[in-house]
């Protein structure tokens, strides 16, 4: 079904995926229509869940649940986000600030930076030095702590597996990951990590200090604040 998305459905996105980024759980459309809605009645929202779930953008994972966000809406949400230079912006310089208040002395930030990464964002932080073929990691804890409740074991499996490889791919995907100064790869387009679970953000560090920044995490994450925390941490290189 293709559907051209109205001003109140992309509103209606656009809350879903920032609710079911904070709380993990399918939202409901009675909760919903209460909290975000009040001048509708609930079953025009209903409604609206309806057809967003037939147009790909939304799923039920039963026939008594709320709803979810699919890869669609994600890289809908996301695309706004991107689109939104100015804020974008903004939000990253009120972060820089932050960082450079915690951030110790250490002079090489690419060592520096996948731990800033981790500690800001809560999940997996990499970075990636492609003249000197460095690749650090910080914050597995981090990872494996908010999948451990939503990802089979199998899976958790190749995800590790995955991660311990991630050195050896780096080079080979370096021009994938940078494609864009900024990308965001979201479910089954993760080039790195074979799991429809994981989202990566990417931020590309051009110049003197070619590489790359990235944040590896539950498909859910907070994307609009993640970006502007990588995009903080890229301005550090500009210090």
């Amino acid at each position: 079904m293709v559907l051209m998305l109205t001003d109140r459905q992309k509103k209606i996105l656009n809350l879903i995926v920032r609710e079911y980024s904070k709380k993990g759980e399918p939202v409901g459309s009675k909760e919903f229509s209460q909290k975000f809605f009040s001048d509708l009645s609930p079953a025009t929202i209903r409604r609206e869940f309806f057809d967003l779930t037939k147009a790909g953008y939304l799923l039920q994972p039963h026939p008594s649940a709320g709803r979810v966000p699919t890869d669609k809406a994600y890289k809908l949400f996301v695309d706004e986000v991107l689109e939104n230079e100015k804020k974008l912006t903004g939000e990253s310089e009120h972060w820089q600030k932050k960082m450079e208040m915690t951030r110790g002395g250490a002079k090489d930030l690419f060592s520096q930076s996948a731990k800033i990464i981790a500690d800001f964002c809560g999940g997996l932080g990499v970075s990636y030095s492609f003249t000197g073929g460095f690749v650090y990691k910080f914050g597995l804890r981090n990872l494996f702590g908010q999948l451990m409740n939503d990802v089979s074991s199998p899976e958790m499996k190749q995800i590790f597996t995955d991660i311990e490889l991630m050195d050896e791919r780096f080079e080979e995907l370096f021009n994938i990951l940078v494609d864009d100064e900024r990308s965001v790869f979201i479910g089954k387009d993760n080039p790195l990590i074979k799991s429809d679970s994981l989202s990566i953000i990417s931020r590309h560090i051009p110049d003197g200090d070619s590489g790359v920044l990235l944040l590896i995490g539950p498909k859910n994450m907070h994307y609009d604040k993640n970006l502007a925390i990588l995009e903080a941490v890229a301005n550090l290189f500009d210090g």
